[in-house]
């Protein structure tokens, strides 16, 4: 009795070194597609000729810095069920060292470095629903043929990252159906990947015909980091506007139009206001339209700082909701009102569009309908691509509150 004792412990012994010994096997597998391989000696900024170009047919390969980074599902899937965006991205997050699309830039800051420029590739899949960030499941792989995938990132190389980056989106203007762009400021709680997946789905789903860019700020991506993220997005602001001066003297786009979502909001007020100070009286307005999106700021703060900034754009809207319930949160965590709050006040300043859209179907959270209702997207894309004022958009019904006008917006279909 004690011999088989013996022997079946020997036996289970053996069982678990040799699943020790596969186990790490795996692992070693699956760092091994996550790291970089060494750079060659010659690598170099993309030239114009070397920079993918959009096409529902194929996907352009990732340079040697992030020749890994395509997944074999990517391979595998059809190649000509998909489209795939183009989103130019500047970001002070720090680079990570993983070949892996979703994981090149980390959530930390790049406390040393200047900002780093670069393009990636996103698949937007035919039969897209606008309003759908469509996403893999805990059942599934993701596949660009299903969902919308980062496929690659090609980070420009320093020293003159900067003039590789403007130079590239110069000639990507020049092909564009329309001479602009538009720069998308995400908010708290997303990563790199959830920042370019986002400006892409938002781009495709408002027929957006000029370039894409996105600013990534390093928020940490996580709920419980929302202290943390208050204070990178502060530490982001002089990096913000670096990059929005330089892209108006630098592009040649004859229009710039900026969205913001939620924290990003806060950064890119503080911005303007400062560009607006340090510009000479009588100067031109910088942007076109200015869209802030359930902006996360504090409603005192913005109505002390709107009357400074407006005047860099030709136009500025707020979107808001009161069943926003992040920002109902972000209210008595900071005990004073939020601008993108409309309950039980709503926040209005003069030359400032304030649209109510509480009306509209949104995820359980209610924070997210910037790109997750079509209403709203086609709202917006009739206010980039036309200028239209709220009294000439559908759906639009005005309001007063204190004699002064807002808009709420309740639209045929709500979805």
């Amino acid at each position: 009795m004690r011999k088989r004792t013996v022997t079946l412990r020997s036996t289970k012994l053996a069982v678990c070194v040799v699943l020790l010994a596969l186990f790490t096997c795996s692992c070693a597998e699956r760092l091994a597609q996550f790291s970089c391989p060494p750079p060659p000696p010659t690598l170099s900024a993309p030239s114009e000729s070397s920079v993918p170009k959009t096409n529902a047919a194929e996907t352009s390969p990732a340079p040697a810095a992030s020749a890994s980074a395509t997944s074999e599902v990517h391979h595998a899937a059809s190649k000509t069920n998909y489209a795939v965006v183009r989103i130019f991205y500047a970001t002070d997050r720090k680079v990570t060292g993983l070949c892996r699309p979703s994981l090149f830039y980390g959530n930390v800051r790049a406390e040393d470095g200047p900002l780093s420029f670069g393009l990636a590739q996103v698949s937007i899949p035919k039969d897209h629903k606008p309003g759908m960030l469509e996403s893999p499941s805990i059942w599934r792989h993701e596949d660009p043929s299903r969902d919308v995938v980062l496929l690659g990132v090609n980070p420009f190389s320093s020293p003159e990252a900067d003039k590789t980056f403007f130079d590239e989106l110069a000639a990507q203007i020049a092909t564009a159906k329309s001479p602009q762009v538009f720069v998308f400021i995400h908010g708290f709680h997303n990563t790199f990947e959830d920042a370019i997946r986002w400006t892409a789905q938002i781009s495709n789903d408002i027929g957006f015909e000029g370039v894409p860019i996105v600013y990534s700020w390093p928020s940490a991506g996580r709920l419980l980091d929302y202290p943390a993220d208050e204070a990178t997005v502060e530490w982001t602001e002089l990096h913000l506007k670096a990059f929005l001066e330089e892209l108006v003297s630098q592009t040649h786009a004859t229009t710039i139009h900026l969205i913001a979502h939620s924290m990003g909001n806060r950064a890119l007020v503080t911005v303007l206001n400062q560009m607006a100070q340090e510009s000479p009286p009588a100067t031109p307005p910088k942007f076109n339209q200015v869209v802030m999106a359930a902006p996360d700021i504090d409603a005192g703060v913005f109505k002390q700082l709107a009357a400074t900034f407006i005047p860099v754009a030709d136009h500025v809207t707020i979107y808001i909701s009161s069943r926003d319930r992040a920002l109902i949160a972000s209210r008595k965590f900071h005990t004073y009102p939020r601008v993108g709050d409309s309950g039980p006040t709503v926040t209005i300043v003069p030359h400032v569009d304030t649209i109510d859209v509480s009306a509209v179907n949104s995820s359980f959270v209610g924070h997210s309908y910037l790109g997750d209702n079509r209403s709203i997207l086609s709202d917006i894309s009739h206010l980039l691509r036309d200028w239209t004022p709220p009294d000439k958009r559908v759906g639009m019904v005005p309001l007063l509150q204190n004699n002064q006008t807002y808009w709420t917006f309740r639209p045929l279909s709500s979805k």
